[in-house]
């Protein structure tokens, strides 16, 4: 299965807000509009509303570790 194929699979079940990369590597931010009924950009969400969980060096990494995590649930 290629990076691309998995990370549609992943996006079928979480919502991929966005994908950071950063010097710390590469991390997935998530976003559960039904859990979380606020506003992306309001000031009162709270400190765990859109937060990257985990970072990987590389963005393949990223995406077979995320897909492990899910497939693992």
């Amino acid at each position: 299965m290629t990076t691309l194929q998995k990370l549609k699979i992943i996006e079928k079940k979480k919502c991929i807000y966005n994908i950071h990369y950063c010097r710390a590597g590469v991390g997935f931010m998530f976003y559960y509009p039904k859990k979380d009924k606020t506003d992306v950009w309001s000031k009162d969400r709270s400190d765990n509303g859109l937060s990257v969980d985990k970072y990987y060096p590389t963005f393949i990494k990223a995406v077979n570790s995320e897909y492990k995590l899910l497939k693992n649930k």
